[in-house]
C-alpha cells in the first residue's frame, strides 16, 4: 500500500488505500503486541545493542503517524533539545516501538489538538547517556484512580475505550516492560478533558565521534494539521 499511494491515484482510490493501510498496519500491530507480550512473559525478550542515529529514528517515527495525525486534523510536533547527543548505541526499533505506542495512543485518544514528541537529555557521562523522552496529547487525559492501572496488561482507562478505540491493552505494558529493559522508567502525567503527557527514561551507550542535535542537519518538526 506504500507503494501505490506514492503513485497519483484519485482522491476516491487514495482513500480507499490509506483505510487498506491503516486497518493492516493496525492488524499487524496486534499480532506483534501479543508475540512480544509471550516474549516478555517467557523472559526471552531480549534488546540488541547496534550504532543508530536518534535523530533518523524520531524523523521515522513522525513519518510512521504522520497520515494519522492528518486525517484527524492534529497538529504533530517534535520537540529536540539542540544538546542531545545523536549517535548512540542501543536497539533503535524497541525504542522506536515504545514511542509508536505512545504517539499511536496519543492520537488515537486525541480528537481536536496537538501531539507533541519531544526529546531532552537527563545526564551523560562517562561515555553514556540518560534521555528523558515525552508524548504530550490534547485528549481526553486518564482519571487519576486509573492512572496506575493502564500499565496493566489488557487494561484501558475505560472499558468504553477498547470498543471504542479499539486495541488491545498491550501496548502500555510492553512499552513499560521495554523501558525497564533499557534501563528507564516510564510515568503519566494527566488531566481529564484536558490531555496526557506520557514520559520515559531509557539509557544508552554514545558512538564513537557522537555529535548533538544542534550540529546536524534539522529534521521535519512538525506535521501540521
Amino acid at each position: 500500500t506504500d507503494v501505490a499511494l506514492s503513485t497519483e491515484l484519485t482522491d476516491e482510490q487514495r482513500e480507499y488505500l490509506e483505510v487498506v493501510k491503516i486497518s493492516s498496519d493496525s492488524l499487524l500491530a496486534i499480532v506483534n503486541d501479543i508475540l512480544d507480550f509471550s516474549k516478555i512473559e517467557a523472559r526471552k525478550l531480549t534488546l540488541e545493542k547496534t550504532p543508530f542515529n536518534l535523530l533518523a529514528s524520531v524523523d521515522e517515527l513522525v513519518r510512521s503517524v504522520s497520515l494519522r495525525a492528518r486525517q484527524k486534523n492534529l497538529d504533530l510536533r517534535t520537540e529536540l533539545a539542540p544538546s542531545i547527543p545523536t549517535n548512540l548505541i542501543g536497539d533503535p526499533l524497541r525504542l522506536r516501538q515504545v514511542l509508536l505506542n505512545l504517539t499511536d495512543n496519543a492520537i488515537k485518544f486525541t480528537s481536536q489538538g496537538s501531539v507533541t514528541v519531544s526529546v531532552t537529555p537527563e545526564r551523560i557521562s562517562d561515555g553514556h547517556a540518560l534521555l528523558h523522552f515525552a508524548v504530550t496529547d490534547t485528549g481526553i487525559g486518564i482519571p487519576a484512580q486509573k492512572q496506575k492501572s493502564i500499565f496493566e496488561a489488557f487494561t484501558q482507562a475505560d472499558t468504553s475505550s477498547t470498543r471504542r478505540y479499539g486495541g488491545t491493552g498491550l501496548g502500555l505494558t510492553i512499552s513499560f516492560q521495554l523501558v525497564a529493559l533499557m534501563g528507564g522508567r516510564v510515568w503519566v502525567e494527566s488531566e481529564p478533558g484536558i490531555g496526557s503527557t506520557f514520559h520515559f527514561t531509557a539509557r544508552f551507550d554514545l558512538a564513537p565521534g557522537a555529535s548533538t542535535a544542534a550540529t546536524e542537519l534539522p529534521i521535519p518538526v512538525s506535521v501540521p494539521a
